[in-house]
């Protein structure tokens, strides 16, 4: 026969559910307060961490729109073409213009070419012999064009092109074609000079090399906030 159990027993057992009971659901309230405030500070800290790249790529951005907004108005001055240009001649924009004459930015230009234009080379030094009467021209080298490719790169590097350049003239003549490559906007590097002849008939034989550049490339950063 089963016997009860008294009033107060069961009294007892119900105030200990109720408080299991409580305990469990403060439990569970605690731990998902906890977890939220984790992922509310983790989603703040993100947007502080947005917030601060925006604020510097803002700054960049007016930093780029200032930088170019000057760099407008110094290349109008630098093409300003009431002045002479930078190497002393006559600022002009004919593409026929010997040195010293032509316009700035052809002459910034063809001082380090982007490309590797051997058929321009060659037309620009026969031009410097053709200035002081150069005769029996001979211009040799190795003219790569088909198997260079000009491509830009993030740092590009300076490309030898090795010539030979000869003519014959007089000693005065002679003398000023290797000044004039020696003055060249373009860098010419004489390494060998021969002198072969008279005074009124002189063969000039010039070793030399120039350079060329690919241009500069340039990679805009796409940054990803984490």
């Amino acid at each position: 026969m089963k016997i009860p159990g008294s009033a107060k027993h069961i009294q007892i057992d119900k105030i200990q559910s109720k408080t299991v009971a409580v305990v469990a659901a403060a439990t569970f309230v605690t731990i998902f307060c906890l977890l939220s405030s984790k992922a509310l500070l983790s989603q703040a800290a993100f947007q502080r961490r947005v917030l601060h790249a925006r604020r510097l790529t803002i700054n960049q951005i007016n930093k780029n729109i200032n930088n170019a907004d000057a760099l407008v108005t110094q290349y109008g001055v630098f093409e300003d073409a009431s002045a002479e240009n930078i190497i002393g001649g006559t600022n002009t924009t004919d593409a026929n213009a010997l040195p010293p004459n032509g316009d700035n930015a052809r002459i910034i230009l063809d001082a380090l070419p982007s490309r590797y234009d051997y058929p321009a080379l060659l037309s620009s030094v026969a031009g410097i012999l053709n200035s002081h009467a150069m005769t029996n021209q001979s211009i040799t080298g190795n003219d790569s064009s088909d198997t260079t490719i000009s491509v830009s790169a993030a740092n590009p590097q300076l490309v030898n092109i090795p010539l030979e350049v000869s003519g014959v003239s007089n000693y005065a003549n002679a003398q000023a074609v290797i000044k004039d490559f020696e003055r060249s906007i373009r860098p010419f590097d004489i390494t060998k000079l021969e002198l072969n002849g008279s005074d009124s008939n002189m063969t000039a034989t010039l070793t030399m090399a120039t350079y060329y550049q690919p241009a500069k490339s340039v990679t805009l950063e796409n940054k990803e906030v984490r």
